[in-house]
């Protein structure tokens, strides 16, 4: 039985070329970065090589990039540094923004079918906030937010303005400077490279969240892990190349799910979603069922996001935008680049079976 893989919003398929290519050449990653011997100075050829192609993908300076364990040490990072200021947030931030942030000097700004997230941060933003933190694509709906229009707004004010790019990064283009974004978190895994390395883009120098060496220059402690920075920095031209499929495939699969005959309703407009993130709402079937049911097919999708230790729980995004009962019978199915147009038939196929 072919298993079939729908899950790349919580991470992706590695590429294979991208681990054979670090196979063969092993031996170049064997140096510590900072050590000053040979080994060490060919390990930094590549990490800085690296820092430049990914500064370069969301038109940044290298010296800006500071390499970190994942978006969520970013994320950390940069909230933690704002812990005793006020500031703004939305209500289906990832859970390193949710579980992070002091709630008692907290703005959020709630999420809706119809919401305008820029009328509610105007409304909302006063001379006490210091820093705006809003995701660009979420994780669990695929909801792209107008993150140009919100830079536009705050860019002569006194407020910093944070970004978390995971799900967008490689599927939408990213500037940090048309944007006018002061910081950005991103991860390595979503795009295909190696799990454990994550990026923060920093305008200004934030404190140091992880104590140590110097390593970052003095921003982020650590041994430097540079088969991450490598891997992360070769994958993302593949997915400006993979852009089109995958766009494809979204229009296929949401064709494709009437041949069910199920009773189903995309979670809000596709079009305002990005294109390998699909939320859908079964009126007839729990989605841990599903879940079950699916994997047994060799299929795997998910309920929500998978930061939740393997628990199947519903999404807590669709909860606040649709209500409880809606969440648990909806499944996100997230697309990359080993899926193809039989995958989905096998799911349509798989799901039909339920009539």
């Amino acid at each position: 039985m072919k298993k079939i893989y729908f899950d790349y919003a919580a991470t992706s398929i590695k590429r294979k070329k991208i681990l054979e290519d670090i196979l063969e050449n092993a031996d170049k990653f064997d140096g510590n970065p900072d050590s000053s011997h040979s080994f060490g100075r060919e390990a930094k050829k590549i990490l800085e090589e690296s820092r430049g192609k990914i500064a370069k993908s969301i038109n940044a300076n290298p010296s800006q990039i500071i390499f970190t364990s994942g978006a969520s040490e970013s994320n950390n990072t940069v909230l933690s540094a704002f812990a005793d200021k006020k500031i703004i947030t939305t209500n289906i931030e990832h859970d390193s923004i949710e579980n992070t942030y002091n709630p008692e000097k907290t703005i959020l700004l709630k999420i809706g079918e119809d919401t305008n997230i820029l009328d509610q941060l105007k409304e909302k933003l006063t001379d006490e906030v210091k820093l705006v933190s809003i995701m660009m694509v979420n994780n669990e709906t695929g909801l792209i937010f107008p993150i140009k229009e919100i830079g536009e707004f705050l860019k002569d004010r006194d407020v910093y303005f944070h970004v978390d790019c995971v799900q967008a990064y490689g599927h939408l283009d990213i500037d940090v400077n048309a944007m006018n974004i002061d910081f950005l978190s991103l991860s390595g895994h979503k795009i295909g490279g190696i799990n454990g390395f994550g990026v923060l883009f920093a305008r200004e120098n934030l404190p140091s969240f992880i104590k140590g060496g110097e390593q970052e220059k003095y921003r982020r402690a650590g041994t430097s892990f540079v088969i991450g920075a490598y891997s992360m920095a070769k994958s993302f031209p593949y997915m400006i190349e993979e852009r089109e499929m995958i766009r494809e495939l979204k229009n296929y699969l949401i064709e494709s799910l009437g041949k069910t005959g199920l009773a189903f309703e995309i979670n809000d407009n596709p079009e305002k979603y990005v294109d390998h993130i699909i939320n859908i709402y079964f009126k007839d079937y729990r989605a841990d069922f599903l879940l079950t049911y699916l994997d047994m097919y060799g299929i795997g999708v998910s309920a929500g996001s998978a930061c939740r230790a393997g628990a199947v729980i519903p999404s807590k995004v669709v909860e606040r935008i649709y209500g409880s009962e809606r969440a648990k019978n909806s499944l996100r199915i997230s697309l990359g680049f080993e899926n193809s147009r039989e995958d989905i038939d096998k799911l349509i196929e798989v799901l039909g079976a339920l009539r």
